[in-house]
């Protein structure tokens, strides 16, 4: 109890302490560019230097240097004529491809460098141009409707919804759904409180069972019960979601008819469904985290008196928090990023639970909006879409920032501790 306690009072100083940390930041922001200035000269020769030592060497032949140029070339006519004359882009590609066989067979080490610069450019380069996509597309929509993108639906008295206090800051929708885009009522205030409900309760299903999943794994199956189980749990993953929905659908609808009387489709099920394609992920994931802690950690609580159970409690687990925690952030990112599993179980939901935690009741999820409205979406109705993938981009960032944030602080501890 001592611990646990010990444990809320260290949570609850951390939040308090979060104000006065972000005070600090604003305070060292100055500070901080002003550095970041002062060091920017020599950084850029820094990187001009290295990539210059990537590309052509620190002391390369001519031949070696105009195989790096001709690549450059190359690739940069290839972005080119992708984005202005998309009909031109296979001329230098062709030609690309062919510096890249002769560079091989004469040069392979200097050609293998290159590539894997460019690969991991060209995978910067794709992010940033989904990213400006994306936003760029959002931005009327955003500008036009502003608040109107989250303003909460009405009951069915005609009065607004309570919704956490915010309904005296966020504008009152039209209807139950406030979706209505074609009658510049594009609320999508329901929609993402329903990602958020089909995300907690994945999450409470895909955590725990992969977090047990991985621990069974890694410190209790034999080799050859582990041989068996693990393939067979990423197979699971490789199941296409619209099976998952199809039989979430087929078999906990009706059993939730049949048992318990109620309509059926609801978040508790597409929950459910989610949390278990989740679920192959966070324990792959988790398991390769507790299986990378040494053995001798274990064998040393172990030679102390401990049982394996202990061992598993306070050994494992503490030592592969960081790579547990990724892999539950992963499962939550798959989890929001659903969209077929969701739709099939969930396509006749599009009002607001009543009341907000009824998990019996259903909705339509941010993912299954895009899906299920933009066959037929008019340009109004296409534009507020990419607002809902922008949410969906900020969500999924933010659980990722967060992920990282939690690795450090665990690092931390665990090398104050060591």
């Amino acid at each position: 109890m001592d611990g646990i306690v010990s444990r809320l009072e260290a949570g609850l100083a951390t939040l308090l302490a979060l104000p006065l940390r972000f005070m600090s930041w604003l305070v060292g922001l100055p500070r901080r560019f002003a550095q970041f200035l002062t060091d920017l000269p020599h950084n850029i020769r820094a990187a001009a230097l290295a990539t210059k030592r990537v590309l052509f060497g620190a002391d390369s032949a001519l031949e070696e240097v105009l195989l790096g140029l001709a690549l450059i070339v190359a690739l940069g006519a290839i972005v080119f004529t992708f984005l202005l004359q998309s009909a031109l882009t296979p001329y230098p590609l062709v030609v690309f491809i062919g510096i890249v066989a002769l560079g091989w067979r004469s040069y392979q080490a200097r050609t293998a460098k290159i590539l894997t610069v460019f690969a991991t450019a060209g995978t910067v380069l794709t992010l940033a141009f989904i990213t400006y996509f994306l936003f760029e597309k959002a931005w009327t929509p955003l500008v036009d409707f502003g608040l109107e993108l989250l303003a909460i639906p009405v009951n069915e008295q005609g009065q607004t919804r309570w919704f956490f206090w915010l309904d005296f800051i966020l504008p009152q929708g039209e209807g139950q759904t406030g979706w209505d885009p074609h009658n510049n009522h594009p609320s999508l205030l329901a929609a993402a409180w329903a990602t958020v409900v089909v995300t907690v309760i994945a999450t409470l299903v895909a955590g725990p069972l992969g977090l047990l999943g991985a621990l069974f794994i890694a410190e209790i199956a034999s080799d050859g019960l582990r041989e068996a189980i693990k393939p067979a749990v990423e197979i699971l993953a490789g199941i296409p979601s619209i099976v998952y929905g199809f039989i979430g659908f087929a078999v906990l609808n009706s059993f939730m008819q049949d048992a318990f009387l109620d309509a059926g489709a609801s978040f508790l099920i597409a929950g459910l469904v989610v949390g278990i394609m989740a679920l192959p992920t966070v324990v792959s994931v988790a398991e390769d985290a507790i299986t990378a802690v040494p053995k001798s950690m274990r064998d040393g609580a172990i030679a102390m008196g401990a049982t394996e159970w202990q061992t598993m409690k306070s050994i494992s687990v503490p030592a592969a928090i960081s790579g547990i925690s990724a892999a539950v952030i992963l499962g939550i990112g798959r989890a929001i990023g659903e969209t077929m599993a969701v739709a099939a179980i969930m396509a006749g939901g599009t009002t607001f639970a009543r009341p907000l935690f009824d998990i019996f009741d259903q909705s339509v999820t941010l993912t299954s909006r895009i899906a299920i409205s933009y066959g037929s979406a008019s340009s109004t109705t296409l534009e507020v879409l990419f607002v809902a993938g922008v949410m969906l981009f900020i969500i999924v960032a933010g659980a990722s920032i967060v992920a990282q944030y939690i690795e450090r602080r665990l690092g931390h501890e665990l090398e104050a501790e060591a």
